[in-house]
């Protein structure tokens, strides 16, 4: 009788157990209780949902053509498991890393249930997939030359998050064909691995990368092997005047092993411990007029002591607009010293110092400061080389739909490589000017920006902003030895100004992230060839 009222119990007492359990909870006073995760439950959301309204044949052809991001592919990236104890920052970094994910557009990971009677939790895993399987168009035309990039692009093959691509591309220096495979995490281990062969007309290239990378903040240790060779014509420009070509290859060896050494609070420091084999050779070609560069071997054994403070924001439009940007407002610093080592292949004996730095400070609620800074070093060959680079970006957001970014970059060279010379114009800065307008080894660009977000979309494919802009800046010194080969050598030799205005048209749901720009830019110059306004068309991954 007893053990038939028992068994009658439980269904009660289950029922009860589970109505002690609630969705509704206060995650401050839930951390302090320290609970254990008992389940964790995943739900992957195809590219997109077809039960908003505009929806048509071609996101129902895209969601039955894409096969959704495997539930053990996301299982992989889970920095916790369940039956451990509940960390909320390990949930916080969770998701930054699915997000940093091609194939992921967006993840949301969060404490679901909490059951006080036993002390658990269940936490929810939601992700929401891009379009991985896509045809590769890209193209950008600016200054006369024309850059465009044709092929297929696979970011997620068969769910498991691998990555290949075959493409055809020309650009203003080369044309050729790609193939490439990478995988981001294989079978779990959080290894990753990149492979890519490229024909090019200016020869062939090859990279081999096998690592396993500091993947969360106190990661232990890393590894990483990286093999490459790469050949490519150089040209040397003045006022988008080509004055002189040669071939340049570079082949590099590069190992290294990190370790942790400390963790206090939010700050975490690292070791690393490398060597670098890396040689570089010229030869010239019909367009050679001036003596090739002198060939360098730069072989070093190397340390690296690295800094990091965890202190990350989920922030909107900065440099993208309407999706989350994982940004990390405390500092970041690297220290690299090396020594040239005459038994691994250096020409000479040398020392090499690589110094980097980074942080964001919040002024206001809606008022960002990012800063930044980079220094380069080399003592070789009774000569010393140096580059300092620095930059400032202010962000503020004036409300939901608009905001102003001021920004200003420089960098100060000094015996630099001849092959390494600083461009202005185009990509490099001062968008209304053509690619590779001025060079030398001093550069200083200053940037103002007003930006309209709109929540228009065309085809719930790109998303539609807009930007008003003007660029002011100037690249001098060491460049003398181009003058007389130009046919204009005293144009525009002295700070430039343009200004433009164009449309952003941001690719939401592709795992490329490609942003389009469309601008109508105006340079202010005394060359007759471009001083008026000019279509710009480009592809970039930033605002």
């Amino acid at each position: 009788m007893w053990r038939s009222l028992c068994l009658l119990s439980l269904p009660f007492y289950s029922f009860t157990l589970l109505a002690n359990c609630s969705d509704e909870f206060d995650l401050e006073h839930l951390a302090a209780q320290k609970p254990q995760i008992s389940a964790i439950h995943f739900e992957q959301n195809n590219v997109f949902d077809l039960t908003e309204p505009g929806v048509f044949w071609l996101h129902r052809f895209a969601n039955a053509s894409h096969r959704i991001s495997l539930e053990g592919t996301i299982r992989d990236d889970l920095l916790f498991n369940d039956h451990a104890p509940l960390n909320l920052a390990d949930l916080a970094e969770t998701e930054r890393l699915l997000r940093s994910r091609r194939y992921i557009r967006d993840a949301r990971v969060s404490v679901s249930r909490y059951c006080p009677s036993d002390n658990t939790v269940e936490v929810m895993v939601r992700t929401w997939d891009n379009w991985s399987l896509l045809p590769k168009i890209d193209f950008s035309s600016e200054g006369g030359e024309t850059e465009y990039s044709l092929g297929i692009a696979e970011d997620n093959l068969l769910g498991y998050g691998n990555q290949i691509h075959l493409d055809y591309s020309k650009d203003s220096e080369r044309s050729g064909y790609l193939v490439s495979f990478g995988s981001p995490n294989i079978f779990g281990t959080h290894w990753n691995t990149f492979l890519s062969y490229a024909n090019n007309s200016d020869g062939e290239n090859y990279r081999f990368n096998v690592q396993r990378p500091f993947y969360r903040l106190d990661s232990q240790w890393s590894l990483n092997f990286d093999l490459l060779k790469n050949k490519e014509l150089v040209t040397d420009y003045q006022l988008d005047e080509r004055v002189n070509e040669y071939n340049r290859t570079r082949q590099q060896f590069e190992s290294a092993v990190g370790f942790k050494l400390v963790e206090r609070g939010r700050s975490i420091q690292r070791f690393i411990v490398g060597m670098t084999l890396e040689d570089v050779a010229f030869n010239d070609t019909e367009g050679t007029v001036l003596a090739l560069p002198d060939e360098r071997n730069l072989s070093a054994l190397w340390l690296e002591y690295q800094i990091l403070e965890d202190d990350f924001y989920k922030l909107y439009n900065i440099n993208q607009f309407n999706r989350v940007e994982d940004i990390n407002a405390g500092w970041q610093l690297q220290l690299r010293l090396g020594y040239l080592q005459s038994w691994l292949g250096a020409d000479n004996s040398g020392l090499q110092l690589t110094a980097h730095a980074e942080k964001a400070w919040q002024l206001q609620e809606h008022t960002w400061l990012f800063g930044q800074l980079n220094y380069r070093r080399l003592n070789w060959q009774d000569q010393t080389q140096q580059l300092l680079h620095f930059s400032w970006q202010l962000n503020h957001q004036l409300n939901e739909y608009n905001s102003v970014v001021a920004s200003i970059s420089a960098e100060r060279g000094s015996n630099l490589f001849a092959d390494e010379r600083l461009y202005l114009g185009g990509d490099t800065g001062l968008r209304a000017f053509p690619l590779y307008y001025q060079s030398g080894d001093k550069r200083v660009i200053a940037t103002a920006e007003y930006r309209r977000y709109t929540d228009w979309n065309l085809w719930r494919i790109f998303d539609v902003g807009f930007a008003a802009f003007t660029d002011i800046g100037r690249s001098w010194g060491d460049s003398e030895q181009f003058k007389d080969l130009m046919a204009q050598p005293d144009i525009d030799d002295k700070v430039l100004f343009g200004v433009g205005v164009g449309v952003r048209l941001l690719s939401s749901h592709s795992s490329r992230g490609t942003m389009v720009h469309l601008d109508l830019t105006r340079p202010f110059s005394d060359n007759p060839d471009i001083n008026n306004w000019q279509w710009r068309a480009t592809a970039k991954r930033r605002f």
